[in-house]
């Protein structure tokens, strides 16, 4: 189905550069964990494969939040692996992410917003995330890593990708008798 103009959905974008889409089980299905040591050459291999379609995502979307992030499960790969592509700042690279501490502790003070995703990048989900969050998480060779996520949108982008390699999708966290999803 396209719009009246003929123009791709943007879903059909992503489709087309490899992102799988909702409905398809590998997203549901949770990641295993790399080990270490011993999977440095698959985290490498998925690491490039991740890249090489996070750069075709950029060239064929502009982020208006100024960040981009995608899960290995997105592109078929079943591991713990996430990269971020925030505005001017390094790429981010989690392996086997660990949320350690999110806060504030009420729920109740979590921002509200929306969150989009290349999986059903055609509408966008409104739920309620911490503002902060500190993440205990591997780097691509194994080295023991933990970071502080509470800039601007980065600790919502964060646990995005983390749910994704839980097989979670923002749909999932939907409050009974709330809206939770708009159309883009």
């Amino acid at each position: 189905m396209r719009p009246d103009d003929g123009r791709r959905r943007p879903s059909e974008v992503m489709a087309a550069l490899g992102i799988l889409q909702l409905g398809d089980p590998r997203l549901t299905t949770p990641a295993r964990e790399l080990r270490f040591p011993g999977d440095e050459r698959e985290a490498a291999r998925v690491l490039q494969r991740l890249s090489g379609v996070a750069d075709a995502v950029l060239r064929a979307h502009t982020f208006s939040a100024g960040a981009m992030g995608l899960a290995a499960p997105q592109i078929g790969e079943p591991v713990a692996l996430a990269l971020f592509r925030p505005a001017n700042a390094p790429q981010i690279v989690l392996v086997n992410p660990v949320v350690a501490e999110a806060s504030p502790a009420d729920p109740g003070e979590w921002e509200e917003t929306t969150e989009g995703c290349l999986s059903f990048f055609d509408f966008r989900c409104l739920l309620r995330r911490p503002k902060r969050i500190v993440v205990r998480y591997r780097t691509p060779i194994g080295e023991p890593r933990e970071t502080v996520f509470d800039e601007g949108r980065l600790a919502r982008d964060v646990l995005h990708e983390i749910d994704h390699l839980g097989g979670v999708l923002c749909l999932d966290h939907a409050e009974r008798g709330r809206p939770s999803a708009y159309v883009v």
